[in-house]
């Protein structure tokens, strides 16, 4: 909830006001940041790329730690299966409006397409392959 809103309310009920989110605002909250965080990291994927084919720089050795970094809070907020989707459409999907991609069940062998991030995030919802929190 925003910090003003929070302030106002507060003023109005007191200090002793208990103020709860819905599930479909965190469900929201929780969409946004996932689609925002995936998108900025393949963008970021996509620029390495591009700097090093039209440029020839490789960046590898600067950016691998980094990515290191961000890898490993991913796994370890949205698990271990999300995580590899996550990273499978980071780092293998690179042009998903041209190409089909999907994701495919296991036990059943159902294929979901996947086109974008948001198809991504309500398939990995859908076949609840999120971290339990």
């Amino acid at each position: 909830m925003k910090e003003r809103l929070r302030n106002s309310l507060l003023k109005i009920g007191g200090q002793h006001l208990k103020i709860v989110e819905s599930p479909k605002t965190k469900t929201k909250k929780h969409k946004k940041a996932f689609t925002n965080i995936v998108n900025k990291l393949k963008d970021q994927h996509q620029r390495s790329n591009d700097l090093h084919k039209e440029f020839g720089i490789d960046a590898t050795w600067y950016e691998d730690n980094h990515f290191q970094i961000i890898e490993h809070l991913i796994i370890e907020h949205y698990g271990t299966v999300a995580s590899e989707a996550i990273f499978w459409w980071v780092y293998d999907a690179p042009f998903p409006r041209e190409e089909d991609y999907h994701i495919e069940e296991e036990t059943s062998g159902k294929k979901h397409i996947v086109r974008t991030t948001t198809q991504l995030y309500n398939t990995l919802k859908k076949l609840k392959l999120f971290k339990k929190e």
